[in-house]
């Protein structure tokens, strides 16, 4: 028997098109960064001020400038004064906006690690239905290539932005001091600047949003080839992968040379900005100059200012380029912000979580029994694939559920576990129905061990306080005695201390599952549901590891959905599935007695594993 997935899980068609996550709007992108801004508001006020004190500074030196041209042409000026002028220009604005530039770097890494740590909760928080059924790589994409150009944008452009705009205003004013004339030819380059960016503009946002949307899908068509290596070589086809992916990333060439097009014309059209501005400040100074409305210097600080202020202007106006992308790209990452749970519903869950672990501790204990009763079940967008009339399974019994693939066994787990709305009917699990369970009440009445198991890098304290942070260290002993007896410490040298998982000690198959079985002991859940837990291993090892569940979870309520059928023959019910409905109820040997589909898939599975297993299975209780 295989692991099911085609019924339940149909690739993605035309007819059933993968859902997406959603995309924030303008508004909403906005909200999210100025409340990001303004985590830490007096830091931020106090670089505003700084670099826009640097901002003035920076003007000493072109007033300088000018001030020793009419030195040099007969003006009587200080040539000491003028000297000192250029220094406290000069030194000025560099010591105001190193010290700008840090305090502004204060309020940005701040902001940005909230938006990681905002996203990460969210994205924890997402319903896991909907995390299976997005697209492969969709939610990487946006935690990796989204997040990365948003901090990129806020480590490099944001502060380029906020300095070139102070810079722009500090040098207006200086020019309206010098001449309110010499203003009035530099917003002569408004109208050139105004053309450029609505151009600009019309086009840069879609070819933006466009270009991330093909980088997603790079990443979505990467990251299912990589998962699905194994399969790719068995069947040669990796040619045909290849060639999926060179086509995705052709695509993301062809947008990014469109946006390279749009930039080149932005910024030609920038230079003929800066040519018709220094024109006429050049032309309006001449003419103040012709007249004795302004001296010599004057003009040349004019000048100078301008140019001073096409820099900073440029970068502005350039730097919409990096904006946009960012814009683009924050967009998806408040799409996956918005989705957490409001701050009502948070405290309503938080109130709920004090209370289940307030009863943890006192022992308190709800009926660990499951009912479902007139229950149909779908994912989302998707026909029904689950039917149960009526189940009933009394606290402490063990039943395992199976059937051919995609006879809809994990479909019934994921429901049982909250993990699948129904879209009618009645599900009780432990008194409660789990789809309005919060996280930890739905944790304290039922738990899950699945044949993905997860090792934590960090020791081996760490991946079992995972399941119950108040557990004691005799408590994750014991848990570690029953599933893998005292050759648990023979695995972990240095007992709870030992460092696992990525970049540390690796473990087997057999032993991150005996690990997940601990977590589950660790829960106190009266219900546990063991969903092909044992698929990965190999014969004896699942043997070991049934056995090891078995001892274990003596007591509770058990639901496994068996990959092996030994499982069914040592369960005290087994249910068989098929087509989304139970269509058998009984004991194994109640059900070996009649004709039926579970006899015929104990023939099939007995038919095909050696005598000596066929013995084994005769005494399910016992150990190699």
């Amino acid at each position: 028997m295989s692991t099911e997935t085609p019924a339940e899980t149909p690739p993605v068609t035309p007819a059933h098109k993968a859902p997406s996550l959603p995309i924030a709007n303008g508004r909403r992108s906005a909200r999210l960064a100025w409340h990001l801004l303004t985590l830490r508001p007096w830091m931020l006020v106090l670089a505003v001020l700084l670099l826009g004190a640097a901002a003035g500074a920076a003007l000493l030196v072109p007033a300088g400038l000018g001030r020793l041209v009419d030195a040099v042409t007969g003006v009587d000026h200080s040539l000491p004064g003028t000297a000192l002028l250029l220094v406290a220009g000069v030194a000025g604005s560099a010591a105001l906006g190193a010290l700008g530039s840090m305090a502004l770097a204060a309020v940005l890494e701040t902001a940005l690690a909230r938006l990681r740590e905002d996203f990460v909760a969210a994205a924890l928080s997402l319903p896991a239905v909907l995390v299976d059924e997005v697209a492969d790589g969709e939610l990487v994409s946006r935690a990796t290539d989204d997040v990365d150009t948003v901090g990129e944008v806020t480590t490099g452009a944001v502060p380029a932005v906020v300095s070139a705009g102070l810079a722009v205003v500090a040098t207006g004013i200086g020019l309206a001091v010098l001449n309110p004339l010499f203003l009035l030819a530099m917003l002569t380059v408004i109208p050139v600047h105004a053309f450029a960016l609505r151009r600009y503009l019309r086009k840069a946002p879609r070819l933006y949003a466009a270009e991330r949307v093909a980088v997603a899908s790079r990443s979505r068509e990467m990251v299912s080839a990589i998962q699905a290596l194994p399969t790719v070589h068995a069947y040669g086809w990796g040619g045909a992968v290849t060639e999926r992916i060179r086509t995705r990333s052709w695509n993301v060439l062809r947008w990014a040379l469109r946006t390279r097009i749009v930039q080149s014309r932005f910024g030609f059209r920038m230079n003929m900005a800066e040519a018709v501005g220094l024109t006429s400040v050049l032309i309006v100074g001449a003419w103040l100059a012709f007249t004795g409305a302004a001296t010599i210097g004057e003009v040349t600080t004019a000048a100078l200012l301008f140019q001073a202020l096409f820099g900073p202007f440029i970068s502005l106006l350039m730097l919409v380029d990096d904006l946009q992308s960012a814009g683009a790209s924050l967009a998806r990452v408040a799409g996956v912000i918005q989705l957490a749970p409001a701050p009502s519903a948070a405290s309503a869950q938080a109130s709920g979580i004090a209370s289940a672990l307030a009863g943890a501790a006192s022992g308190e204990s709800h009926a660990p029994h499951i009912e479902l009763r007139d229950v149909e079940a779908a994912y989302p967008g998707r026909p029904a694939v689950l039917w149960i009339d009526e189940l009933r399974i009394p606290a402490g019994q063990r039943i395992a559920v199976v059937g051919s693939s995609g006879a809809g066994k994990s479909t019934l787990a994921r429901v049982l576990m909250g993990l699948l709305e129904v879209r009618a009917g009645h599900v009780e699990v432990g008194g409660l129905d789990p789809a309005f369970m919060g996280e930890l009440e739905r944790a304290r009445r039922v738990v899950m061990v699945s044949q993905d198991v997860h090792v934590f890098s960090g020791t081996l304290r760490h991946n079992l306080l995972i399941a119950r942070e108040t557990a004691n260290d005799q408590e994750l002993q014991d848990a570690l005695e029953k599933v893998a007896g005292p050759g648990w410490r023979h695995t972990f040298a240095e007992g709870l201390e030992t460092l696992i998982g990525e970049g540390n000690a690796e473990l087997s198959a057999t032993d991150a599952h005996r690990l997940a079985l601990a977590r589950a002991l660790v829960t106190r859940a009266p219900i546990v549901i063991l969903d092909e837990a044992t698929a990965d291993a190999d014969t004896a090892d699942a043997r070991a590891l049934e056995a090891a569940a078995r001892r274990a979870l003596e007591g509770r309520t058990v639901v496994t959905i068996a990959h092996h059928l030994t499982q069914a023959s040592s369960a005290e019910r087994v249910l068989v599935m098929e087509h989304g409905r139970i269509v058998e109820d009984g004991t194994h040997d109640e059900l070996l007695d009649v004709e039926g589909p579970y006899r015929e898939l104990w023939a099939a599975w007995t038919s095909h594993r050696p005598r000596r297993d066929q013995r084994e299975d005769a005494t399910p209780g016992t150990q190699r």
